[in-house]
């Protein structure tokens, strides 16, 4: 692995790094990535290669990088390392591994405590989702349902991590109290109980995750069971049985746990029960549940733990601290998947409905809002994930329909909190251009894209604010700048080039530079070439309505070519963001 090679050239001098906790570093590191020094984050993690929390960050590290480059090697070494996580999480967290230190006991060493059973679910899951956005990039069909499933493992995980977490919150903390999905400088709070959807599927992911180390909680109250050193629950539910008299309701808690997951399957017994007089079912219930207890895996691991005594997670206390900081880890994964998949088309709506996928947008928005303001690794990355979601998706999709501005406060709060630490990161200042142009403040929107672009150390961010300044020269129906900047984009961007030819042409006719009217040939060749897709399909409809050749285009007046600028920006939903002084000329 290149993380491993890198970590044996860095020398001994990590005695002040190994003092702090992980999460810190990992904190640091992701810093260093945002602020532009991806090269000091990838050194920072690949000094600690046998730690997962740092290894999880070092493939957030190579995961942005890849998707920032785009470059097929630095793709294909994010799925290597990104599978290299799901390899060591898997260890960690199998079945097998689980059931024989329960058995057999282990080692101080290599037991792994319950807030790191937690907390190695929770970078499973995210590595999932980096592996499967890698796989949907690759735009085939197969991509597509290696990608689907995927997001399926990680979505069960996700699930079940939440509510793990969320348990031991109501336990320790209290209530969760998340964000208001809409930031105000108070950020105000609002109750939160878990949403109605999070658990709706308990079926497992395909990883055998173990059974939680708590028990006896549910979601509607806090649970009067402690936690205990024993996985057997036979004992706590026939005291409840007995206190309550074996009323009808205790029979109910008798027969659905039968189907409970830590219980022998006894489903052949279905059809002669059916049979019984009501009577003698509650009779035949109770024996079968006392069988499946008395059977159960619990039963058997408790049994042999006295023979075999080995490191139990359970009888561990998790501190206020922790359960919070895993609380806001989880929340960014858990947010933005279930931001991400509400932003699907209706159309696959029954998909995702087949794949078990639960969406709540609102619900989205403040799991990343909770999870910015933590102390994690994720916290900026929520912050990013944000800024995206209210400056370039509501825009883009129309969301609040031609009222752009919707997003902007919020935008402008979370730069404005994001300043002191990441100030000159070229990311921030991208989405802080953005935030002006939504604003009409398109001024302060190129300065920002400007310093974007100087500040970043890669080149597709500075192909994303090049595209970000023509777009701001056509705003302000600057017809010449935005000429140049986009025949510089046609030259340098390897996934638009007739998207950007045919922006350059308009602005090119636009201005009547007939010297330079030759690009109408070369858009008729590259319209040829392009892809199918909704874009290159209008842009093919769009070249006939383009001069032949230089006699042609000279019949042309520039009011024509300009009429096109205003179709594209009106088709961008970029007429909103003009100053009243343009609209009023256009």
């Amino acid at each position: 692995m290149a993380c491993s090679a890198q970590s044996a050239s860095l020398g001994e001098n990590t005695s002040s790094d190994e003092e702090s906790p992980e999460w810190i570093l990992a904190r640091q590191g992701i810093n260093l990535l945002i602020n532009n020094g991806y090269a000091e984050s990838e050194a920072l993690f690949c000094k600690f290669p046998n730690s997962l929390v740092m290894y999880a960050g070092y493939s957030f590290t190579v995961f942005m990088d890849a998707l920032m480059s785009f470059e097929e090697e630095k793709l294909s070494k994010a799925i290597v390392v990104l599978k290299e996580v799901e390899k060591r999480c898997t260890a960690q967290t199998g079945w097998f591994k689980s059931i024989s230190q329960k058995v057999f006991g282990s080692s101080i060493e290599n037991a792994q405590t319950l807030a790191d059973q937690l907390e190695t679910q929770i970078i499973l899951a995210d590595s999932q989702v980096c592996l499967a956005i890698i796989t949907f990039l690759q735009q085939d069909l197969s991509g597509y349902f290696k990608g689907g499933w995927v997001l399926r493992k990680a979505w069960k995980v996700y699930q079940r991590s939440y509510k793990d977490i969320l348990t031991l919150y109501k336990e320790k903390v209290g209530a969760l109290q998340l964000p208001d999905p809409i930031p105000t400088p108070l950020t105000p709070i609002c109750d939160f109980n878990g949403p109605a959807t999070e658990f709706d599927d308990e079926s497992e992911a395909d990883w055998d995750l173990p059974e939680p180390q708590f028990n006896g909680y549910s979601n509607s109250s806090k649970s009067k069971i402690s936690h205990s050193t024993s996985l057997n629950f036979a004992e706590t539910r026939a005291t409840h049985f007995e206190r309550d008299g074996g009323s009808s309701t205790s029979h109910k808690i008798y027969s659905n746990n039968i189907n409970r997951p830590n219980s022998l399957s006894l489903r052949k017994s279905t059809s002669a029960i059916n049979s019984l007089s009501a009577r003698t079912r509650r009779s035949t219930r109770l024996h079968l549940n006392t069988l499946s207890n008395t059977l159960s895996v619990s039963n058997l691991t408790s049994s042999l733990r006295d023979i075999f005594p080995g490191h139990d997670t359970q009888s561990e206390v998790i501190d206020k601290k922790t359960i919070m900081r895993l609380m806001e880890a989880v929340s960014f994964g858990y947010g933005l998947f279930q931001l991400g998949v509400s932003l699907l088309p209706p159309s696959l709506t029954r998909l995702i409905s087949f794949l078990g996928f639960a969406a709540n947008r609102q619900n989205g928005i403040s799991c990343l809002m909770y999870a910015r303001l933590g102390v994690d690794m994720r916290a900026p990355l929520a912050s990013l994930a944000l800024l995206w979601y209210h400056t370039i998706v509501r825009p883009f999709y129309a969301i609040d329909g031609v009222k752009v501005q919707a997003g902007v406060d919020a935008a402008t709060l979370l730069i404005k909190e994001s300043q002191n630490e990441f100030g000159n990161s070229a990311l921030f200042l991208f989405f802080a251009g953005r935030t002006s142009r939504l604003n009409s403040s398109i001024p302060s929107a190129l300065d920002s894209f400007e310093k974007a672009k100087q500040n970043a150390n890669h080149r597709e961010i500075k192909i994303l604010c090049l595209h970000e300044i023509g777009w701001c020269h056509l705003i302000e129906l600057d017809y010449s700048n935005a000429r140049n900047t986009f025949v510089r984009l046609k030259h340098a961007s390897r996934w638009s080039m007739s998207f950007y030819i045919y922006l350059a042409a308009i602005c090119i006719g636009a201005v009547q530079d007939f010297a330079n009217f030759s690009i109408f040939a070369e858009l008729r060749k590259s319209s040829r070439t392009s892809r199918a897709g909704q874009l290159d399909d209008f842009l093919r409809r769009r070249v006939h309505c383009c001069p032949k050749d230089l006699e042609t285009a000279k019949s042309y007046t520039s009011f024509y070519f300009k009429l096109l600028v205003f179709e594209m920006l009106y088709l961008w939903n970029a007429l909103a963001s003009c100053s009243r002084e343009k609209s009023v000329k256009i």
